[in-house]
């Protein structure tokens, strides 16, 4: 275990009702999204998330474990959904996936979820928005996909009555959306009269990234004062940039000179900390997700000298949608290894309570590089043996003085099959900060967390 991760467990512990305090305190101005996955980096020198998903496919990757002890942490926060909204117990719950058949990594994840709250209680049924792919086999439109591990996820169709969805006979009390609509969101959801969430307003086709790391920075230097660490180590240097078209060499030279100024910021940052390797960044599409629109950059001129090939990538992103606007953003390398492939943990949230996560590997892939690409495989990151109450102290995981004594002393390599407790409150808590910051984005941007007419 490195240094960074030490001190910052260490000020967790010694400041865990501060942090309490503090986190009510934000909690109750500001309600958590439905559920989310945040993507972290640990260089050994600093750990900051460098994305957040609202609409988080991979609930297959979640520890086996976690995914057991999942349920009533998704029903207390269903539960405080509902009574916010001041609508009675959900009791059936609605999930409208992702409009696509040929991915069955997905239909994977679609199952686990779908389990997941099943297990919590629920009656729960997948609903087809579009054209359904295939012909109806059963009742309401029912029809079958299959998962890449063979298991089957029964599909129906849906319509909007009045302002009510209706799937056949099947009336939700709550809309679950794990599609984020990048192409722009179905107007038709606008009158639905049950609760929708994430609200369908939040997809990529209206946030950005630069955004949610403008709210994250903000909280994360908060959350550094209160347990007395540098904010550099927590924070994470995040710029918007734009209008830019990479094919139309458009805003490129602008691209270009912020790429320059952030070098050399982190330059200096770096010498003032004796970290001997050469800074880079990541270029990023601002609206984006699936790993798409992504480059890594050591000097500026990468970008005035850019081919076409990468100008190609560079200009679309999910659906083939143009990119007009990026994130620039401090390339945080991973010293974090699974079996010396380099690895990045990825955490799972309902509300603000963290459910589980994994590590996402990559054989094809270098420590700096963007990992959420092909050749990228799951490990276990098992969160369970640090579950506590709900009503408990969520800063507060265990006695500081056992999680020590069994953290891996060792060097930065994590064993998949072993987690360490320390990390995983070190990973859970930046993951919370995350969580907390996509609220302020939501509550900035004058959404609510669920729709509801």
């Amino acid at each position: 275990m490195n240094q960074t991760k030490r001190l910052i467990a260490q000020g967790i512990q010694k400041n865990r009702r501060r942090l309490w305090d503090w986190h009510l305190e934000l909690a109750a101005k500001m309600p958590p999204a439905f559920y989310c996955s945040v993507d972290l980096r640990d260089s050994g020198n600093k750990i900051v998330p460098v994305d957040s998903n609202l609409f988080p496919a991979g609930f297959n990757n979640v520890c086996p474990e976690d995914q057991r002890t999942a349920p009533p942490i998704a029903r207390a926060n269903i539960e405080a959904l509902m009574a916010r909204m001041n609508r009675p117990e959900a009791k059936r719950i609605l999930i409208i996936p992702e409009s696509h058949t040929s991915n069955l990594y997905y239909w994977e994840n679609a199952h686990a979820l779908s389990s997941i709250l099943s297990n919590a209680g629920y009656e729960v049924r997948f609903g087809w928005y579009g054209q359904p792919p295939m012909p109806a086999t059963g009742p309401d439109g029912e029809f079958k996909l299959k998962t890449v591990t063979e298991k089957e996820v029964a599909i129906h169709s849906f319509e909007i009555k009045d302002g009510d969805v209706m799937s056949g006979s099947f009336r939700p009390d709550l809309v679950l959306l794990n599609n984020d609509f990048s192409s722009g969101y179905p107007k038709i959801l606008d009158g639905v009269c049950q609760p929708v969430v994430p609200s369908h307003r939040l997809g990529w086709h209206s946030r950005k990234k630069s955004d949610h790391f403008l709210h994250y920075n903000r909280l994360a230097r908060e959350f550094a004062e209160i347990i007395g660490i540098d904010p550099w180590t927590v924070t994470i240097d995040t710029e918007e940039s734009g209008p830019v078209n990479f094919n139309e060499e458009k805003g490129i030279d602008q691209v270009a000179n912020q790429v320059e100024k952030m070098l050399a910021r982190l330059t200096t940052e770096y010498a003032a900390r004796k970290i001997n390797r050469k800074p880079f960044v990541f270029v990023k599409n601002n609206s984006g997700t699936y790993g798409m629109g992504i480059m890594v950059v050591h000097d500026a001129n990468e970008l005035r000298e850019m081919n076409r090939r990468t100008k190609n990538k560079m200009s679309v992103g999910k659906n083939r949608l143009p990119i007009e606007s990026v994130a620039i953003q401090e390339g945080v390398p991973t010293a974090t290894l699974v079996d010396r492939l380099p690895a990045e943990p990825v955490i799972y949230l309902f509300g603000y309570e963290t459910i589980g996560g994994f590590l996402r590997t990559n054989s094809e892939r270098g420590d700096e590089d963007n990992l959420n690409s092909q050749g990228m495989v799951f490990r276990k990151l098992c969160m369970t043996d640090l579950r506590r109450p709900l009503a408990e102290d969520p800063w507060a995981n265990q006695d500081s003085s056992k999680a020590l004594e069994t953290a891996n002393p060792g060097a930065d390599t994590a064993d998949a099959d072993e987690p360490e407790p320390v990390l995983e409150l070190v990973y859970g808590s930046i993951a919370r900060l995350s969580a907390l910051a996509t609220a302020l984005e939501i509550q900035a941007s004058g959404t609510p967390i669920a729709e509801c007419h």
